[in-house]
């Protein structure tokens, strides 16, 4: 008879070990895949693949009226070998700014490395970024299928305004991320 317990507990753990195995497969082949250090994202999708390079999040406290809070150059690279175009996403995921609102804003530059498809367009006029949490979205882009790592390239710049809405001695703070989501 105590062979059977035995043989009950080994027989749970096994099935728990093969749930946990089946789960982790399939989150892992089908859910984004976060890079190293490198900060690279990879998102497979059914008509091609989405490189997605960014260096770090954005972490910034208290600046001067005028000056950045964050420059960040980063790059898509896409890959189909399909007529159709892949498109993406690019969302400011904003989780802290304690600034006032009209206080933060951005701007981005595009350049269509490659020459191959449509890039997010570049803003002339600076997009004021609200208090609090949010998700902005920045723009979509596109590449052209067939096309083999085409690449567009970006930089965001994050900065206060010339306005001085903080106090002496007030302390802000700023974070956030760039999020690339297939369109």
């Amino acid at each position: 008879m105590e062979h059977k317990g035995s043989y009950i507990l080994l027989t749970g753990l096994l099935i728990i070990t093969l749930l946990v195995t089946v789960v982790g497969t399939t989150f892992s082949y089908f859910g984004v895949t976060k890079g190293d250090s490198q900060g690279e994202t990879t998102i497979q999708v059914t008509d091609g693949t989405l490189i997605f390079k960014c260096d770090s999040d954005i972490n910034a406290g208290t600046v001067n009226a005028g000056e950045s809070l964050s420059v960040k150059t980063f790059t898509v690279t896409g890959s189909t070998t399909g007529s159709n175009n892949l498109g993406y996403e690019l969302d400011l995921n904003v989780k802290t700014n304690t600034y006032a609102d009209n206080t933060v804003y951005y701007t981005v530059t595009s350049t269509n490395t490659s020459s191959n498809g449509v890039t997010i367009q570049t803003t002339s006029v600076p997009v004021a970024i609200p208090t609090g949490e949010s998700i902005i979205k920045v723009g979509t882009g596109s590449f052209a299928g067939p096309v083999e790592n085409g690449t567009h390239t970006y930089t965001i710049n994050i900065y206060r305004s010339n306005e001085s809405y903080i106090a002496n001695g007030e302390q802000s703070s700023f974070v956030a991320s760039l999020d690339l989501i297939k369109a």
